[in-house]
């Protein structure tokens, strides 16, 4: 199998890191004039009288700017993205009319290709699929932390994952809504949520759609938004989609993440449409800030250039990158952060110094 990659310039930039490299930045430094000494050690000036121009007020202090140099370290913010993926029995149907894979074939090619972003560190993927280890009805739990070396293991768990049971996408989404690795303080939570069919557990048995089990699964993703979690809901096969359900629609607005059109959620009848998804949701949930390791002196005299051209400060948060004293780190906005997501830019460099680099 031959796993895709999202794009060149992408896979470049995860090799480039995002740092602060040998920055000359600005210090204040404190000097009290000598009374009158006249050895010019204060300030270098060329006629001797040290701090005060004047010579002749004994103690005063000066503040004189001293470049020198300065190492800090920036790196983005990666989100945790928990997969909350659908393995029950009709997974193993084909995805369309006259295919020759299964959805789960589909769905194991495309997540693997995913997990790509994880590699570079610049998304926390955790695994949940569902339905459980202990039937056919039983809820989805946290199988691996969003964490940034999971990549792998989730990658053991998908090879081996099989088709098996009903849907209870109501009661797994709840324990996703409970599980503490989506509400960390340093990077934002998102749940992935990728089904081929209606939610069916627990009141419908595990093969029975029914209203309690969608408004279950409704009010699962509208708790998770209401504590700050999105959900993206994708619908995979054709046997679904065309269908048009509305329940997944739904779902799509309640998380906050509805596209735009008569489809809000996003619909998948092939591999290729499937990777194209995954991809698109990739780029957006990766952030759009830079964490420094220590704030600069002067917040004022940073300067950001992507690929050797320099970026536009913008305070106004519309288009260009500011400074967020609060979180200490550096924030894209705008076309700015398209540009960072979509892997256009291959290096971000940052200068902490007096004036801006010529």
């Amino acid at each position: 199998m031959t796993r895709q990659r999202f794009g060149k310039s992408w896979v470049l930039w995860l090799v480039v890191p995002w740092i602060l490299l040998g920055a000359p930045t600005c210090s204040v430094e404190d000097n009290v004039a000598d009374s009158g000494s006249g050895d010019g050690s204060s300030d270098g000036s060329s006629d001797g009288t040290g701090g005060d121009p004047g010579g002749s007020d004994p103690g005063q202090v000066t503040d004189i700017p001293i470049c020198d140099e300065q190492d800090m370290v920036a790196e983005p913010v990666a989100p945790a993205l928990l997969l909350v993926v659908d393995r029950s029995g009709s997974m193993a149907d084909p995805i369309s009319d006259g295919a020759s894979r299964s959805k789960m074939q589909d769905t194991k090619d495309a997540l693997d290709a995913m997990l790509d972003y994880g590699d570079g560190g610049m998304i926390h993927f955790g695994w949940m699929p569902f339905p459980g280890m202990w039937g056919s009805c039983s809820p989805g739990t946290v199988q691996v932390d969003c964490a940034e070396d999971s990549v792998e293991t989730i990658r053991s768990r998908i090879m081996v994952m099989m088709a098996n049971g009903g849907t209870p996408t109501g009661e797994t989404l709840e324990n996703a809504d409970e599980y503490d690795g989506l509400y960390d303080e340093e990077r934002p939570g998102f749940v992935l949520l990728l089904t081929d069919g209606l939610p069916t557990c627990p009141n419908g048995g595990g093969s029975d759609p029914n209203p309690d089990d969608d408004q279950l699964a409704m009010d699962a993703v509208t708790s998770l938004y209401s504590h700050g979690i999105g959900t993206f809901v994708i619908g995979l096969g054709e046997d679904l989609n065309a269908a048009n359900p509305d329940l997944l629609n739904q779902m799509a607005e309640a998380g906050g993440h509805a596209r735009p059109g008569s489809d809000k959620y996003y619909a998948a009848n092939s591999l290729e449409e499937l990777q194209e998804v995954l991809g698109s949701i990739g780029e957006e949930v990766m952030s759009c800030k830079l964490k420094m390791d220590n704030p600069p002196d002067i917040p004022e005299w940073l300067w950001v250039f992507f690929d050797g051209e320099p970026a536009t400060r913008d305070k106004n948060h519309v288009n260009g990158w500011d400074f967020d004293p609060v979180g200490v780190q550096i924030v894209f906005y705008g076309a700015a952060c398209d540009l960072l997501k979509s892997g256009s830019v291959e290096e971000v460099k940052v200068v902490a110094g007096c004036g801006p680099p010529p």
